[in-house]
């Protein structure tokens, strides 16, 4: 009889003990996705219309920052919080769930048209939800395969496509940002800054070079 009391208090410990684990997961998990949790400078939820737009693009490539390591380049951009059509908080990777960014190749054309590459990947945001997650562009790679029209895609990590169109003999070495766009599939809706919004919001081109 005691060793059945042994087991069962034994039994009950482990079950509270993975309970707690669990429910503190979970808990962090919902604290991580919360909205209100964003610092207020990225907490556009009391503005709407034409100043929401203008905020949400502003932010968006003021947070724009490039990492770059020996294997290839990683493209992030701001994050922030807005208000959708039922009043509720939203943050701006749970509205959209892809990113597009447009280049074109500086100095290089074929044909009389612009070399252009398309980088698409998922909206994840950072731990401390200020930043959307780099997307990485695996230079190397690209570089050690043959030019030509198409697409590239690469799984490790996150997922991302990069695809290429109007491509020269050799591969263009800069590249200049002409578009972002932030994707929701489910109703077709996007949030699209242009090239010359690009230009007027970050005050200068943002070049990648290879």
């Amino acid at each position: 009889m005691r060793k059945f009391y042994g087991v069962f208090s034994l039994f009950i410990l482990c079950f509270v003990v993975g309970y707690s684990v669990i429910y503190c997961t979970t808990d962090q998990a919902q604290v991580n996705r919360d909205p209100a949790a964003v610092r207020n400078n990225f907490d556009f939820s009391h503005l709407n219309g034409e100043k929401l737009h203008e905020a949400v693009k502003q932010r968006l490539l003021t947070g724009l920052e490039l990492r770059k390591t020996p294997a290839g380049t990683g493209i992030g951009l701001g994050h922030f919080v807005f208000v959708d059509d039922r009043g509720q908080k939203k943050l701006a990777c749970q509205e959209f769930g892809k990113v597009f960014l447009s280049f074109e190749a500086e100095g290089v054309s074929v044909a009389g048209e612009k070399p252009v590459m398309e980088i698409e990947g998922r909206c994840e945001y950072s731990p401390d939800m200020t930043k959307i997650s780099p997307l990485f562009v695996p230079v190397a790679k690209i570089l050690g395969e043959r030019p030509g029209d198409g697409e590239f895609q690469f799984n490790e990590g996150a997922p991302v496509t990069v695809r290429f169109s109007n491509l020269p003999e050799e591969w263009p070495r800069t590249w200049l940002l002409k578009s972002v766009k932030l994707f929701n599939e489910k109703a077709s809706e996007a949030l699209v800054i242009e090239s010359d919004e690009v230009a007027r919001h970050l005050g200068h081109p943002m070049v990648l070079s290879w």
